[in-house]
């Protein structure tokens, strides 16, 4: 979206930019973008016009740009079900914000309305802004209260560093407006992220809104009305999902009006100084696993360097997989070796910030204090200049002026551009002039969000090391594609996934203290894919949460942000992941009511987003989705309605597909099961029940008439205990083999199939439970026979019709039994 960008930047609105990208707006439709849109989009009231009269000025045309997907703008509906934007509601972990300007009441007593309507209106731009630089929505203007969503419309995997970055931008802003009495504006501002419903479009006109439901927006509001005056209060939720990027202070535990429990809460003190993403948010350090050729490699190269050979590696991989964690083991390898540092880390929030992480090691390195005065800075630069030995006269007007500090001395007469190949050749210098002394390490991370003239920077780097006693290490994702790779010293490393002893290993190394079960780990293993990212971040939250293994609140705003990258594609996604990690396509095609070319060009989407791999089974197409917690987040992200609607969609269908139903009755009494189709659900797991019976599967076949059992006791009383009497006998058959005779299973089992035979008055049922009673007393593998029965049993009341109804079936069903389970024991 370039061209979106380059036409804000030409009217000084290049701040909305990511507001556009995250709404998925381009060029094509901002003519049909009105006042309202603008507003949710985070605009402020001046920019909202000065953008509108460009846009009618401008005339731009209303073909699409190639290759981008296209959602709704906030506040209109959609008729893509499901696609962000849209009308419908949709489950999310948000980062909810609350902002409200102090003493406003006061205010409005001491000067007159236009007045405060002026004031208020500056301080709803200010907070807009802020807002909308970090992609957050605007939900709701209050009166002078704003409520903003980051992670909706769309995901972004830094949701909650987002919203924590924009509260201290709108600090900062609000403090800029002075009131009629000299003193600034002050604004208290509360964050909390979790689960919420969020997305259905209320309201008509200027009117509508999008609605959010949960405790998050409240526990939000919660913290804003706790905080003090230019103070930021966040919730725990969002406190762990900042790891060590800012200064916290924890402010303590507190009654909130709603919330049965003491909530603790932290106070945002600002950024913290970290020289890396990774070592800030994964403070907790686990021993390396499975890398021990790639390590071999950069041990390698790291042998080469230290004898003047200068070299290059890029390390990529998707997220996740550990690449941080390969060059921070290579960094503690390196500990105990004489050597220099330099870490350069991009920013997703400064792609196109040239030179921005140089600028920010600059800074570090040269020891500059945001409180320096000019004359300080000034020194300190010079000091840098001197320890590398860098004696060009022009060198520190260059670096003055790279980080915005005033100098008298002017810099010689040149173009922009000779500046700039000054500039960058000056650092190339200092870069390499570190390695005179000692070989240098130089860590460039997360290269995918570099911006262009760093990209440079590093390219006239690789063609000067050649002779330089200096080792580059590259961090990057695989869409990354590094400029440098023809130079003969320049290694490419791209990271697999972990194998499952690996991956064992990690859930090892998380879970030390903890007694996890063989079931679990392998659970565990089988959801993630051999993603060492998502093994740590599982296992931790099966132990956090007894067991459950739902995606980790750590994971769910990356994973979301993959799937809403999808844009109308998502829905089919979402539709896949109903049926399962595996689905074919003649089944999806049935299922979503798509056209075929429609569906294709979906698909073709979700297969380039890696979201799934095509597999060929003979000759029907099938997919897999290729991480299964994405299949998952794409479920999760589902309305329980939603998800109860497609399961029983996924049901029907299947059962046009004849031999599915046949050989599978399990997979449709599950999507009947899910979307409440109770009485559908209890035929099919009767049918998977006797299936397993018929093929000696009695551990199997328990479990069929288990789940059975209790999707009857959810149904209607009339039918759910007909139901539940039918599968009490088939578990108390199924248990006498599977448990043994005289077993206190089939015992339960045939005691409470008698008493609800008894309750709704079936003779026929009651009969077959006491019987069966009497059968598992019996020792030994003895054909029973009707004389040895009690005699009581047979002398009550239609004890002879009874007996003709049933007599033959139990017989032989007993037969069977009795036969398996004696040459069993033999």
């Amino acid at each position: 979206m370039s061209d979106l960008r380059d036409w804000l930047r030409g009217r000084n609105l290049e701040q909305y930019a990511d507001a556009f990208e995250a709404n998925d707006i381009d060029l094509d439709i901002l003519p049909d973008l009105d006042d309202h849109d603008l507003e949710q989009l985070g605009l402020s009231l001046g920019n909202r016009r000065r953008l509108l009269k460009a846009i009618a000025g401008r005339n731009i045309a209303a073909s699409p740009i190639s290759g981008q997907d296209k959602a709704p703008s906030p506040g209109k509906a959609s008729s893509a079900a499901g696609a962000p934007g849209s009308g419908d509601a949709e489950r999310r972990q948000v980062s909810v914000m609350f902002a409200d300007m102090v003493g406003s009441t006061a205010l409005s007593a001491k000067i007159d309305p236009e007045l405060l309507g002026g004031l208020i209106r500056r301080y709803q731009d200010a907070v807009a802004g802020a807002i909308g630089r970090y992609g957050g929505f605007v939900a709701k203007f209050m009166g002078d209260g704003v409520l903003a969503y980051f992670g909706f419309p769309r995901a972004f995997e830094d949701a909650a560093e987002r919203a924590v970055r924009a509260a201290i931008g709108i600090l900062s802003e609000v403090g800029a407006i002075e009131l009629p009495d000299g003193t600034r504006v002050q604004t208290r501002i509360g964050i909390a992220t979790g689960l919420v419903v969020v997305g259905e479009i209320i309201g008509t006109g200027s009117a509508q809104e999008r609605t959010i439901v949960g405790e998050t927006p409240n526990l939000a509001a919660r913290l804003q009305a706790l905080a003090s005056a230019d103070c930021i209060l966040i919730s725990e939720s969002t406190q762990k999902l900042l790891g060590g990027l800012f200064e916290l202070t924890h402010t303590g535990e507190h009654e909130l009006k709603g919330f049965s429990r003491p909530v603790p809460a932290w106070r945002v003190c600002g950024e913290a100084s970290v020289e890396s993403r990774f070592a800030a948010i994964r403070a907790r350090r686990l021993p390396l696993v499975g890398r021990a050729h790639e390590m071999g490699l950069l041990r390698e190269r790291w042998h080469l360097a230290r004898q003047g050979d200068g070299q290059i590696v890029t390390v990529t991989g998707e997220a996740g997989i550990g690449k941080s964690r390969v060059i921070e083991a290579l960094q503690q390898e390196l500990a105990a070796d004489a050597h220099a540092r330099i870490n350069l880390q991009c920013s997703p929030y400064h792609s196109d910030s040239a030179l921005y992480p140089v600028i920010q090691y600059l800074n570090r390195v040269a020891g500059l204090a945001p409180a320096d005065p000019s004359d300080v800075r000034t020194e300190k630069l010079r000091a840098l200049l001197g320890a590398r030995h860098v004696a060009d006269p022009a060198a520190l007007p260059l670096l003055a002026e790279l980080l915005s500090i005033p100098l008298a001395e002017a810099a010689p007469a040149a173009s922009p551009a000779q500046r700039k190949a000054a500039t960058l050749a000056l650092i190339v210098e200092i870069m390499t002039r570190t390695s005179d002394s000692d070989p240098v390490l130089t860590v460039l991370e997360d290269a995918h969000w570099i911006d262009a003239t760093t990209i440079e920077l590093m390219t006239r780097l690789a063609d000067s090391i050649a002779r330089a006693r200096l080792l580059v290490v590259v961090s990057a994702r695989p869409d990354f594609t590094p400029p440098w790779l023809s130079r003969p010293h320049a290694t490419l490393i791209t990271l697999g996934r972990l194998g499952r002893p690996e991956c064992v290993q990690v859930v090892a190394s998380v879970a030390a203290a903890h007694g996890l079960t063989a079931d679990t780990i392998a659970a565990i293993i089988a959801k993630t894919d051999g993603v060492p990212l998502f093994v740590e971040e599982l296992t931790r939250s099966v132990m956090e949460s007894a067991g459950e293994d739902s995606v980790p609140a750590t994971l769910k705003d990356s994973l979301m942000a993959r799937l809403d990258r999808l844009g109308g594609a998502r829905e089919v996604a979402q539709i896949a992941a109903v049926i399962g990690r595996q689905f074919t396509f003649a089944l999806l095609e049935a299922v979503a009511g798509k056209d075929n070319d429609e569906l294709e060009d979906m698909l073709a989407k979700l297969v380039a987003a890696g979201i799934v791999f095509p597999e060929e089974r003979g000759l029907e197409r099938s997919f897999n989705f290729k991480h299964a917690l994405v299949r998952d987040a794409a479920y999760e992200s589902l309305l329980l309605m939603r998800r109860r609607e497609w399961h029983g969609r996924v049901g029907f269908a299947l059962e046009r597909f004849g031999d599915v139903a046949a050989k599978e009755p399990e997979l449709l009494a599950y999507h009947f099961g899910e979307a409440e189709q109770l009485a559908l659900a209890c035929d099919y797991r009767m049918r998977a029940g006797n299936q397993a019976v018929s093929r000696s599967a009695y551990v199997e076949a328990i479990a069929h008439f288990t789940a059975g059992l209790k999707l009857a006791e959810t149904m209607p009383a009339q039918d759910g205990l007909r139901r539940q009497v039918e599968f009490w006998l088939k578990l108390g058959a199924a248990s006498v083999v599977a448990h043994g005779m005289q077993s206190a299973e089939a015992e339960a089992a045939y005691t409470k199939a008698g008493e609800i035979g008894e309750q709704i008055g079936d003779s026929t049922a009651s009969f077959q439970a006491k019987w069966g009673l009497w059968i598992n007393a019996t020792s030994g593998a003895k054909r029973p026979s009707r004389a040895t029965a009690p005699a009581s049993w047979c002398r009550s009341r239609n004890s002879q019709a009874i007996a003709s109804c049933c007599w033959k079936p139990i017989i032989a069903s007993f037969q069977r039994h009795i036969f398996v389970a004696t040459s069993a024991a033999r």
